[in-house]
């Protein structure tokens, strides 16, 4: 038996899913009709999806279980993550309810779902950014390295010569360099993660060389490939961070939106009693 192309498995799981939704709409709506409870249908349809949710968010995060491939629970979430939004727009009346614990309730929901639908985008492309960049540092590492490349730096000039040239150069590397070296990079670097740093450094140590010498030209040259290590390596941790940073907001958003969404639940069955 072939096994299913990437690409057909992936419309057949648009498919289930758009006709899951298409029924939860069908039984929703004969519900309205014979004057039911439609509401309590979609709503603790919404929750049971939510709960489905954070089972499978923990085992995405247990690989080790023998419960099969990790890639497959994944799809999975990401498929019933789009069911439940389809559920959520069927039922509330608006895209944000009225009610302050209800408001609460659906801008958690949306923040959750953006966020999922971002954890989608970084998994696809975070990877491939990675491995453009040359060089593969683990994430905890990444501090450790960043302090060698500093140290690097800084032994290039020990017992350089007095020539004029060299002089020019360490001035350079202790006004400009030697802040970059030894500072981590910024908060706004990291959320958007840009080259104009590397580009101006280089740019700075091109402009010395009609000052420099032999000498001093070679210890420029070390310099310029000590910048484009850092840098590669700051981008790296740019990219580990955020995606780190992704998981860490979006469980705490989805426990949240967990919790309201029970005591929600449990009001609106009170009310029925």
């Amino acid at each position: 038996m072939k096994p299913i192309h990437f690409r057909t498995r992936r419309r057949l799981s648009v498919l289930v899913t758009l006709i899951a939704i298409a029924i939860v709409v069908i039984v929703s709506r004969w519900q309205q009709d014979r004057l039911g409870h439609a509401s309590y249908f979609t709503g603790f349809t919404l929750l049971a999806t939510l709960c489905l949710l954070m089972l499978l968010g923990v085992r995405r995060r247990l690989p080790v279980l023998p419960l099969g491939n990790v890639s497959t629970w994944t799809q999975i979430h990401l498929y019933s993550g789009i069911f439940a939004a389809g559920v959520y727009a069927v039922h509330v009346p608006a895209l944000i309810a009225g009610g302050q614990f209800e408001c609460t309730l659906s801008i958690l929901f949306l923040l959750v779902s953006g966020s999922g639908f971002y954890g989608l985008y970084a998994s696809r492309t975070v990877p491939r950014r990675l491995t453009a960049v040359p060089g593969e540092f683990r994430f905890e590492q990444i501090p450790w390295y960043r302090n060698e490349i500093a140290a690097a730096a800084g032994r290039l000039l020990d017992g350089a010569s007095e020539e004029a040239a060299m002089a020019v150069l360490n001035a350079f590397y202790r006004k400009v360099l030697n802040p970059f070296f030894a500072s981590s990079p910024t908060f706004a670097y990291v959320m958007i993660p840009t080259g104009h740093r590397r580009r101006r450094l280089l740019s700075g140590l091109q402009e010395l060389d009609r000052y420099l010498e032999q000498e001093s030209r070679s210890t420029a040259g070390q310099f310029a490939a000590l910048v484009r290590k850092r840098d590669d390596l700051d981008y790296q941790y740019a990219l580990q961070f955020r995606l780190r940073l992704w998981v860490v907001v979006h469980s705490v958003l989805s426990l949240l939106l967990f919790g309201g969404a029970i005591i929600h639940a449990a009001v609106a069955l009170r009310f029925t009693m």
